[in-house]
């Protein structure tokens, strides 16, 4: 593969990996605060103790809470995307021209175009991910338990078989809340070289696409 068209192709990864840190961090910090609070309002004050509707809950509110936080990177992501084309500007400079772009266009509203779409797609995939995720070792760990007969403490999952859950409870998420976001990354990319329709709001985007 050329160099060039390797760049090409990485384009954005750095603004990606800069945003996953917070957004991964948010988004557990989130989950275990959402839980405590659940579990006060339950009655008991137990995290761990919390009905699993009410982990769904949890962890779509520390989904939408980490997309609300890293929504303006996101945003910047797609469209420096959408901004790389062959003989123009690729790496930081890219960046900077794209921001500037979208700062110029509209502001700060730029940034957080397709926001509500995106909290309402975050929502689902989060409690799905989350949920599944502790759904499936709760499980496992008390079978585990009853088949070595030993304190539930002393059967948690392995770290290969809690990845594999972990992999699984992300696929089956993404795959739900996909065509919400496939919605999501249409506002957010609207207007660039690679996609230049352009969309008033929620309800026309959902109908272009499906025409």
């Amino acid at each position: 593969m050329q160099p060039q068209r390797f760049q090409l192709i990485c384009e954005g990864n750095g603004i990606n990996v800069i945003k996953v840190m917070p957004e991964s961090a948010v988004k557990f910090g989130s989950y275990e605060a959402a839980k405590r609070v659940i579990a006060r309002l339950e009655g008991h004050g137990d995290a761990k103790q919390i009905t699993s509707w009410s982990k769904f809950v949890a962890g779509g509110i520390a989904g939408m809470v980490s997309q609300a936080v890293v929504y303006p990177l996101d945003t910047l992501k797609f469209r420096m995307q959408c901004e790389t084309v062959e003989g123009g500007l690729h790496g930081n400079r890219l960046i900077i021209q794209t921001a500037k772009r979208m700062w110029h266009a509209n502001g700060v509203p730029a940034f957080y175009r397709g926001l509500p779409m995106g909290l309402a797609g975050m929502f689902p995939y989060a409690a799905i991910d989350l949920g599944t995720f502790e759904y499936l070792k709760r499980w496992l760990t008390i079978r585990n338990a009853k088949k070595l007969g030993c304190h539930e403490e002393d059967a948690l999952p392995g770290s290969f078989t809690t990845a594999l859950i972990g992999g699984f409870s992300g696929a089956f998420g993404a795959s739900v809340v996909y065509p919400v976001n496939l919605l999501r990354t249409r506002l957010q990319s609207q207007g660039t070289a690679v996609h230049p329709r352009t969309y008033t709001g929620i309800m026309d985007v959902t109908r272009q696409t499906l025409k």
